[in-house]
């Protein structure tokens, strides 16, 4: 219903290689070498396979972004193809194919600053507008704020979103009245703020905005469960000087961290 008519869509085919992926893992872990082999290997093929299909599509029709299917345009169902970058951080998938997704996805499928899925919903999207968000801050793509602060600007009285915001009324014109899945992507999308994930480890403070560092109040978030553990994040500010606490319940070795507030402010880190 996202994406439109029955077709076949990278959407399926990026989760689909991602599940292999995390059996192959699984298996391993396991002690299951055989299994583990053999999945990895139907991993490889599939991906192989996307690759080759991505190589093959025409660049006067497409550019070079990912569309919604092969035998499609661009439009705006090419918001699904952005699950190789998040959630499912697919390193395999060239970045800079979702790159220019995302470019044209800003470009041309935003409505009152947000994003505007005519693809059956006809409504600005909150938890789309907060995926198109984090690929673009994962990016360093400034404007991924621009899409916060709409989705948060388009939520109701009681602080949920529907499932696709009316473009006129501003209420809701599809799908359930309050949506689980907005609430849940607005919960990631300042979970990202504060703490983002990489497969080497955690980045620190990466989205938290000019607006808000340049106060004097305190930042907190946390714990939150990430792979290598609970991790609750504090950032207390003296002398013009942010100090970022970093409390962790490791299930191992500690990750490595980085802060990457913006360049202006001056940050250290301390790690319990």
């Amino acid at each position: 219903e996202h994406l439109g008519p029955n077709d076949f869509y990278y959407w399926d085919d990026f989760w689909g290689a991602a599940g292999l992926r995390a059996a192959e893992a699984l298996f391993q872990r396991r002690g299951k070498a055989a299994e583990s082999q053999q999945v990895g290997k139907m991993a490889d093929s599939f991906e192989g396979d996307i690759l080759s299909n991505l190589e093959g599509l025409d660049p006067e029709r497409v550019g070079n972004a990912i569309p919604a299917s092969p035998y499609r345009r661009m439009d705006s169902g090419a918001i699904g193809s952005m699950v190789a970058d998040y959630p499912l951080q697919l390193s395999w998938v060239p970045e800079d194919r979702l790159k220019a997704t995302a470019v044209w996805l800003i470009e041309k499928s935003l409505h009152r600053g947000g994003f505007f899925q005519d693809m059956i919903h006809s409504g600005i999207n909150a938890y789309l507008s907060c995926d198109l968000a984090q690929s673009l801050l994962r990016f360093d793509d400034p404007r991924y704020w621009d899409l916060v602060r709409r989705t948060a600007e388009v939520a109701s009285p009681t602080g949920k979103w529907p499932e696709a915001v009316h473009p006129q009324t501003g209420g809701g014109c599809m799908g359930d009245g309050e949506h689980a899945w907005a609430a849940a992507e607005w919960c990631q999308m300042v979970r990202s703020l504060f703490i983002m994930e990489t497969t080497e480890g955690l980045l620190l403070g990466k989205g938290l905005p000019a607006e808000w560092l340049e106060k004097e109040s305190s930042l907190f978030y946390g714990p939150t469960l990430t792979p290598w553990g609970k991790v609750s994040v504090r950032l207390e500010k003296a002398s013009g000087v942010w100090t970022v606490q970093v409390d962790g319940d490791w299930f191992d070795e500690k990750p490595e961290m980085r802060v990457c507030l913006p360049d202006q402010f001056n940050a250290r880190i301390s790690i319990t």
